[in-house]
């Protein structure tokens, strides 16, 4: 019997090691690539999808897009007791679709840079005093950092790419403010005020608010009060354009109930809601709301991430809507000035004039 070999034995040992090795390598190379796939697909920042038969695809330009020509920023109104409980599922959710994202609260947090002092009082009876500090460091601070700016409270979820859908057809040197826009027997507040849980001001009606309004006592209150969004109505009236922000359908796009609410086949006429609402849309089943809502109200961080989910990462295979989507016109200043001065059939609502003190800098075809 031969003898055995023991360069050939090492050999094979050497070989066997290497192949194994490489194998080990490429096992991990290939679970890592598969493990980014499945991310990338999650992360909308790189996914895309087909979404018809002819082959389109669906990825993220209109949304980078829009996001570098509709600068938005957002504040929102906060408290110290929720700076752990609601800030960080902001910032984690919709918040960093923001342009800048400001935290506007009495007392600093270091661990949460985006917070900004704001020297009052705790409590909802400051809540007007709060917004004309807020609003004058805004102007003086950070005017030209965006184009529009948003004022939320801290349990609002928005969905910013609508936000930016719907302020595309407007342009911001015209003095606009834009939210769910309700009716209230309040003297001087005849051409109403935008509800709680996200409004949206031009700069142009920030600049305004700042140099005609904010220390003039014949158009602003001076005096503090719970009222804060009544009162921002008060002292843009007339300086501004007041739009509802419902859709081309006359849908909703600003929740300021919750949706379950709005899925009523009808409310209750004696119910404050109905009395408040301006414009008078439809109820029950899915007609009331728009494909392209923008703002929820009353929003928990359980329900911010659910919502953030569902919205981003939820596609019905086979249910997929083509989604070659266009961008609506530019409006003519005529035309916006035409649904402001829509006719509200609220409950609440007081017939009047409705004024636009609009400069010859604010207009355009």
């Amino acid at each position: 019997m031969k003898g055995v070999n023991f360069q050939e034995v090492l050999y094979f040992l050497f070989g066997f090691a290497c192949g194994f090795i490489l194998l080990t390598l490429f096992s991990q190379s290939y679970q890592a690539l598969i493990a980014n796939q499945r991310i990338n697909s999650r992360n909308p920042k790189h996914q895309s999808y087909n979404i018809s038969n002819n082959g389109q695809r669906y990825d993220q330009e209109m949304s980078d897009r829009l996001f570098n020509e509709v600068k938005i920023l957002c504040w929102i109104f906060t408290h110290p007791d929720n700076h752990k409980k609601k800030l960080p599922h902001i910032k984690k959710t919709w918040g960093k679709k923001c342009n800048k994202l400001l935290f506007m609260s009495i007392k600093n947090d270091p661990t949460i840079p985006e917070i900004v002092v704001i020297p009052v009082e705790n409590g909802r009876e400051h809540l007007w005093n709060k917004t004309k500090l807020t609003m004058e460091y805004v102007y003086k601070n950070h005017l030209n950092d965006a184009d529009w700016f948003m004022r939320a409270d801290d349990d609002n979820f928005v969905v910013m790419e609508n936000l930016r859908y719907m302020l595309y057809q407007y342009h911001h040197q015209t003095s606009l403010y834009i939210g769910c826009r309700f009716a209230i027997k309040y003297p001087k507040v005849e051409d109403g005020y935008m509800a709680g849980g996200g409004h949206i001001f031009s700069k142009k009606a920030l600049i305004k608010f700042n140099e005609i309004s904010i220390h003039n006592e014949s158009l602003c209150p001076q005096a503090d009060s719970s009222l804060d969004d009544v009162f921002v109505g008060k002292c843009l009236k007339n300086l501004a354009i007041f739009l509802d922000g419902r859709d081309q359908f006359d849908q909703k796009r600003f929740f300021p109930l919750s949706p379950e609410q709005h899925f009523k086949p009808a409310l209750d006429p004696k119910f404050w809601y109905s009395q408040y609402l301006w414009r008078n849309v439809s109820q029950g089943d899915l007609q009331c709301c728009s494909d392209t809502f923008v703002s929820k109200h009353y929003t928990n961080p359980k329900e911010m991430h659910s919502l953030q989910y569902l919205i981003y990462n939820v596609h019905p295979f086979g249910l997929q809507k083509n989604l070659t989507e266009t961008l609506p016109r530019k409006l003519s200043i005529e035309e916006i000035i035409k649904l402001s001065d829509e006719k509200s059939y609220a409950p609440n609502y007081k017939e009047h004039k409705i004024v636009h003190d609009i400069g010859d800098d604010e207009k355009y075809r």
